[in-house]
Formats: structure tokens, C-alpha cells, sequence
């Protein structure tokens, strides 16, 4: 059952989050994208993961694209989310993000017929967000999609968020089914969960 109050908080903090992310100029965009490689790289798991869920950005989300080309040049092999009914997420292999169209919402997804892939193969998510926290608590688009999919993954599935600096509240309203990131990473900071 559903906070009334963390619904409302959660809403304030989506309206908040997204229209900062909004307002950043395409060039601080690019730079953002850019920072988070080096470093998102420089934690062992992402580093060294071999299987890798990406996300296709939408054009206020801080964009995978250049971290995506450098786990696959370090021999990642990519997936990519689809969505397949209410709040469920289907995933399946890509091997050119020029393969993705768009799907839910406009969304760039792979299609029904490319080779699906395991959640349990996948080692490291690359999670998108509205806003993040210090906790590495995240709050999305409200859809669970995410909450949903993480819950599938393998015991030692990685899941790392990534967000502008603009991004990140002093707290995320949490409920039951929400479900903590294992690291957020920003242009400038590397946030882990607290012990």
C-alpha cells in the first residue's frame, strides 16, 4: 500500500529534479556524459563487467552513451530494457544502438525479436532517474519498471545509477518496494550506500 505522504513528496521531488535536469544547456549535457566514464570506470564492478543492461537516454536524462561505447570496447556485452506490459520490462542483447527504435513513450528499445537476455547474466545495470540521495535511494518516473526489473537481477548485479549533479536531494522518500542503488555516479562525485 502506497504512503499518501511519499506519494506527494516523491512528486514534489520529480517536479524539482526533472526541471533542474531540464534546464541544463546541451554542452553542460555532453560534459556531464562525458565525466561520468572516467568515473563510473573507476569502480571495479563497472569496470570489469561483462554484461551490461544500458539504458536509451531520453533528452532530459544524462546520456549512457559514451560510458555503453567504453564498457563495450573493454568487451561488455550490452543489453537493453523493452517494455512488454504494466511496470515489466523484457531485456534483450544489442549489438548497435542504431538497432534501437522508438518504443513506450517514445523511447529507443530493442525490438521483440532480438536474442533475449537473462536478467540473472546481467552483472551491472546502468539505471536512469529523476533524483538520487545520499543513501543512493533513487526515485523514477513513478512506473516501477526499475524497482520491478532490479528484483530479478543476480545476488551480485551491481546497479548504478547516473545523474547530473543537479540531480541529487538531500532525500528520497523511500517505500517498501523501492529498492537502493549500489552506487550513484555524477560529473563530479561517486556516491555508495552508507554503512
Amino acid at each position: 500500500m502506497n504512503d499518501p505522504r511519499a506519494s506527494e513528496a516523491k512528486a514534489l521531488h520529480r517536479t524539482t529534479a526533472r526541471a533542474a535536469r531540464s534546464g541544463l544547456a546541451n554542452e553542460a549535457r555532453a560534459a556531464a556524459a562525458w565525466a561520468v566514464v572516467e568515473r563510473a570506470l573507476a569502480l571495479p564492478g563497472v569496470r570489469d563487467a561483462r554484461a551490461v543492461l544500458a539504458y536509451a537516454a531520453t533528452p532530459e536524462e544524462l546520456d549512457p552513451c559514451p560510458l555503453v561505447a567504453a564498457l563495450r570496447a573493454r568487451g561488455a556485452r550490452i543489453a537493453y530494457p523493452r517494455v512488454c506490459g504494466p511496470a515489466a520490462l523484457a531485456l534483450h542483447w544489442c549489438e548497435d544502438e542504431r538497432d534501437l527504435a522508438p518504443g513506450y513513450c517514445g523511447i529507443a528499445e530493442p525490438s521483440e525479436s532480438a536474442s533475449a537476455a537473462d536478467p540473472h547474466e546481467i552483472e551491472l545495470v546502468l539505471v536512469p532517474g529523476t533524483a538520487f540521495d545520499e543513501a543512493c535511494g533513487r526515485l523514477g518516473m513513478g512506473g516501477g519498471f526499475y524497482d520491478r526489473l532490479l528484483t530479478r537481477l543476480g545476488p551480485e548485479a551491481l546497479a548504478v545509477g547516473l545523474a547530473f549533479d543537479e540531480q541529487l536531494v538531500a532525500e528520497v522518500p523511500a517505500e517498501t518496494h523501492d529498492v537502493p542503488l549500489s552506487a550513484v555516479v555524477t560529473p563530479t562525485r561517486t556516491i555508495l550506500p552508507r554503512a
